[in-house]
Formats: C-alpha cells, structure tokens, sequence
C-alpha cells in the first residue's frame, strides 16, 4: 500500500479545480460501510413489516453516523414507493423532521408537528378548524344541539395529512430531544403511541442511547409496541472490524483530492484514528473534513499528521464521549434489545491482537 497516484479514486481532474470544488467533493463523499448498511437494512424491513412494532427506535452512539442513515433510509423508501407515486400524484412516502433541543423547559410536541406539516406543505395551516356538536338542555327539558367551531388540535391535522397522503414513515432525527422534560416521568409515550395509531404511520425514531434508558421505566403495554435497530460503532477488540474500520478510512483518503493518499497513516497507527473516533464512522469523517480543509489552506500535496493533530478533539471530550456510549452499550445489552452477536453483525469475533490486513 502506498502513497500513489494509482490509488487516487477521485476524478483527477478536480486537482485543477478550486478549493470549493474540491472541499465539496469531500464533504458530500459517503462510504456505504457495513454497519451502516445493516442498520438501513433493518430499518426499512422493519418499517414494512406488519409484524414490527408501529414505533421503532434507532439507537447509536453520538457520532456514528445517523444523518447518513437518515438519508438512506428516505431513499430507499422513495424507491419503494415508485409505483404508488405513479397512481398517487399526492403520495408522500416518507416525512424528515429533526427534534430541535428545547431552548428551557420541555419539549415542545405541538412545535414539532406544526414543523412536519409545514415540511409536508399542509395548506392552509392555521386555518385549520372542525365542527361540534354542543348539546344543552332548555327550560323545558328539552335538548337543543348547536353546532360550533373549534381550531382544530394540530396533531389530529398531522395525523389526518400522514394518513392521506400514504407515508410509509414519519422519521424524527434527533429523537432523544423528546426526552428533555423536567421529570423523566413525564415523557408522555401516549402522545407518540396515539399519533402512529390513529395516522396508520410508523413512527421512526433516530437517536442516541439515551432512547434506550427511557424504555427501562416504560410499561409493558408500550415496549410490545416499539421495534429496536442498533446502529453501533466499530469495536477494537475484533479484528474484523478494526479491518473494516481501517479500510473505511482508507477509502476516504483515496477519495481526498490532495495529490497523494495518506493512507500510509492508517496502516502505520490505525489506533490513532480509532482513539480520537471510539469507532464511530461520523466522527472520523468529521475530522478529516476539518483537517482536509486546513490542508486546502496551506496548498499541501497530502494530507499529514500536523493537520490532524490541528483538527482533532480533545482527549477530555473523548473521555466523556465513551463513557456515554459504553453506558449506552450497557443498556441496550441489559434491555434485551438485540440478539448476542449484536456488535459482530456478520463479523466473526475475532481477536484484535492479531495483525489487521488493510487493503
């Protein structure tokens, strides 16, 4: 493995182009690593199996890539959906929203569904009303029914424009924002339960473990209901991965447009890649999109340790940063949430103390 012109994969062409070009040539390269692809997997087949549970959670550590996810996922639904669209001018297969962190207090649900309805382009939105029937009784004994207006609740609109227009997922990124309540107990799980219901819309949510710590105090009733995809980071203690793991960054350098690869870093400390990442595919391709860009400012012909070393996170931060996702890791193995080989995937599990092979 060297550090050639040879294993350039990008369009050579783009050397001449500007730094912009080049920096958005980067930024949007995507690797369709293994796990990546699993949990997408998963994740569609569960949306369309009748036998999953209406609410499903995908869980990860911070980092690992769900944005990726996220976008595959509406994909291949899209896809899936082609020949309703045909039929079905008004059909919308999936619906993206991201559960933005409450600014104080709880999070705020109707905030979150007048945000998905403006995403869905719902007319008329805040003209929305419905009619009731008010029943009284006069002096006479007699029962008078009157019809009023009301506005109508904005979730019952959402629940009426996911029906009509045949999504086959409401996808909330972000999702553990759901949980920012002053009393965990007052996470209102009826709310997610009674809109996947009465939309007949699975309801996907993305987030990190802390999805997870939330179902240990649900009740049995509601955790029948959920369906559970873990989206995991690559672990160091199996070769396989840690194979996988090298070779991931391996492809992004080859698709770096600087005129060398620097993949002669990978194969020499592979380590200290994983150190400053835990694993986690979106945290690395975070980093060499910040150190690839101060490589760009200094006209560098390949990318070196120096701007890595520039671009990387602190050792604190990462202290923090696994602690969360081990606790994490724990949870989910405690819940019962994935079968025993749940971090292998279609690895073996063997022993990172033997030499990895990078390609």
């Amino acid at each position: 493995m060297g550090d050639s012109v040879g294993n350039l994969r990008f369009p050579v062409e783009l050397l001449d182009k500007s730094v912009i070009e080049r920096h958005e040539y980067f930024s949007d390269y995507i690797i369709p690593h293994p796990f990546l692809k699993q949990a997408v997997n998963d994740t569609v087949s569960k949306i369309g199996s009748i036998r999953s549970g209406r609410i499903i959670f995908v869980c990860g550590p911070t980092g690992v890539g769900k944005n990726e996810l996220v976008n595959k996922v509406t994909a291949r639904l899209i896809e899936l959906a082609q020949p309703n669209l045909l039929s079905n001018r008004g059909c919308i297969p999936v619906v993206n929203v991201e559960a933005s962190a409450p600014d104080s207090g709880s999070f705020n649900f109707p905030k979150l569904w007048s945000s998905t309805l403006r995403i869905m382009k719902e007319p008329m939105l805040d003209k929305k009303i419905k009619y009731v029937d008010e029943v009284t009784t006069n002096s006479k004994g007699e029962q008078i029914v009157r019809s009023k207006i009301e506005k109508v609740d904005i979730r019952e609109v959402l629940e009426s424009a996911l029906r009509h227009r045949q999504s086959s997922a409401l996808v909330i990124n972000e999702a553990h924002h759901l949980l920012r309540v002053s009393n965990r107990n007052d996470v209102n799980w009826d709310v997610i339960k009674s809109l996947t219901s009465n939309s007949q819309t699975p309801i996907v949510l993305v987030g990190t473990y802390e999805l997870i710590t939330f179902l240990e105090d649900s009740n049995k009733s509601f955790t029948e209901q959920v369906s559970i995809v873990e989206f995991p980071r690559y672990s160091h203690e199996v070769k396989s991965q840690v194979e996988t793991f090298g070779n991931t960054i391996i492809q992004f350098l080859r698709h770096m447009p600087l005129e060398k690869t620097a993949e002669a870093l990978v194969k020499h400390n592979c380590m200290y890649f994983y150190k400053y990442t835990l694993g986690c595919v979106g945290s690395l391709k975070d980093w060499l999109n910040s150190a690839y860009d101060l490589a760009l400012q200094d006209q560098a012909v390949t990318l070196t340790k120096k701007y890595l070393e520039e671009a990387r996170i602190s050792g604190h931060r990462c202290t923090g940063m696994l602690k969360s996702i081990t606790d994490g890791e724990r949870k989910m193995a405690m819940i019962g949430a994935c079968c025993d080989d749940r971090r292998g995937y279609i690895y073996n599990q063997e022993q990172a103390d033997l030499e990895p092979e990078f390609e």
